[in-house]
């Protein structure tokens, strides 16, 4: 679990659950981070993140899982997208006084 590039943990009576997982693999293969990502699928409710530049190997990886369904592709352009939505998300909400 240390090598997953990002986790954010939640609490459940006192303990820290791991809620989401992220991996980017923009330099080195997505079997890495699917395979590090793989010792979260004992806990249901994680949701698993691959974040990379080629959907084609992230299909061609999940098709061999056990549990495909459980791990989601964001392609790194569609995240630079979503910072710069947030950036101007929190702009107009400081301009509106919110």
């Amino acid at each position: 679990m240390r090598q997953i590039d990002v986790l954010w943990f939640t609490t459940k009576r006192g303990n820290f659950i791991p809620e989401y997982a992220f991996e980017v693999e923009l330099s080195t293969g997505v079997w890495s981070g699917v395979g590090r990502m793989g010792t979260l699928t004992d806990y249901a409710n994680v949701g698993l993140y691959v974040i990379a530049n080629d959907a084609k190997k992230f299909e061609q990886v999940s098709r061999s899982l056990d549990l495909p369904e459980r791990y989601k592709f964001i392609a790194n352009e569609k995240l630079g997208d979503l910072y710069a939505a947030e950036l101007k998300l929190k702009d107009l909400r400081i301009d509106i006084g919110l």
